[in-house]
């Protein structure tokens, strides 16, 4: 029991400290430190906007992953995310689903179901990703989105209950300009870690 209270109490002082730090790249850099003992891991140059609770232990993300303003991560099975996604404010990754129960209280037995974000992902603005989901790599969430099964790779899904709407071709076709790197708005080295 006192165990139980004592890591409730280090994820509210955490996520309290961490949301209410600005977001200019050194409080970014700070931030992701701030997570660590939440055992928090993260590649290298992860940006991570305020105003996130992250509720529970052992959120992994890759690098150059970038979480915009008030995102939820629920913890209750482990959540994922592969190297370069990006991550629209006030997402809700939500890993707690329940059985149906009696009449009584029909909210059942809590059974945990991981999330997994395949590499390149862009998860739009206030979608909610259900337990169990896995989006693949190259995959687009439409804004709005909730996601209740797994999306395909280099798929855009959108819609409540999110569907399939659009296959996006599997490799880049940037053509290099002498001198002139490709455009990465500002996201890929925004706060390094190292």
């Amino acid at each position: 029991m006192i165990r139980r209270v004592a890591r409730a109490l280090l994820v509210w002082m955490v996520n309290a400290v961490a949301a209410h730090l600005p977001d200019d790249p050194v409080s970014c850099r700070l931030r992701a430190q701030l997570y660590r003992p939440l055992r928090f891991r993260s590649g290298p140059a992860p940006t991570i906007r305020g105003g996130c609770r992250i509720n529970g232990f052992g959120l992994r993300i890759g690098a150059r992953v970038f979480i915009n303003r008030g995102c939820h991560f629920d913890l209750t099975a482990p959540i994922l995310l592969g190297e370069d996604v990006v991550v629209g404010h006030h997402a809700i990754f939500a890993t707690a689903a329940h059985d149906i129960g009696p009449a009584r209280r029909r909210a059942g037995r809590v059974t945990p179901k991981p999330i997994v974000i395949g590499d390149g992902a862009w998860i739009g603005a206030r979608s909610i990703i259900m337990p169990g989901v896995r989006i693949g790599r190259g995959a687009v969430i439409g804004a709005g989105s909730i996601v209740t099964r797994d999306v395909p790779d280099h798929q855009v899904a959108a819609g409540n209950p999110a569907r399939s709407i659009r296959v996006l071709p599997s490799t880049d076709n940037v053509v290099p300009v002498a001198g002139i790197e490709p455009a990465t708005f500002g996201l890929q080295n925004r706060c390094s870690t190292s």
